[in-house]
């Protein structure tokens, strides 16, 4: 997800923001084994019922209205179309610091490997690689 810092820095300078795998990538091959679900969280579930929505479109929301713009992905026909149904509701201010309560400070797309018994970032030491600094 987009950093708080990354999105104030960015926006300070009109750089807009992309949410790469904004959906949480849960088929991701470097998962944790019995990690969490963001689809699946409770939090999110009784938002997507307030709103009569999917989770999915809850979180493409809450980006939305952040100003960052979404990349999901899928290749299911029915999930691409309801992507785009995101535009007929608006999360309350209460609702967008719940779904702010999910920053884990982490980056889950980033591959990650195991070296010395520590899950590092696979690429994190090429010395060009763009996550070790906070924006």
């Amino acid at each position: 997800d987009a950093l708080p810092i990354s999105l104030e820095h960015c926006s300070r300078r009109g750089i807009v923001l992309t949410a790469y795998s904004p959906l949480g990538s849960a088929d991701r091959p470097w998962a944790k084994p019995g990690e969490a679900k963001l689809l699946e969280d409770p939090k999110l579930l009784a938002l997507a019922r307030k709103y009569g929505k999917s989770t999915a479109q809850v979180i493409l929301r809450w980006q939305l209205q952040r100003g960052v713009v979404c990349i999901p992905k899928s290749s299911t026909p029915s999930r691409i179309q309801e992507n785009f149904q995101v535009f007929d509701f608006t999360l309350t201010d209460e609702d967008m610091d719940t779904m702010m309560s999910f920053h884990r400070g982490e980056r889950l797309i980033v591959p990650v490997v195991e070296r010395d018994g520590k899950r590092v970032w696979r690429d994190g030491a090429h010395p060009h690689f763009p996550f070790n600094e906070p924006y």
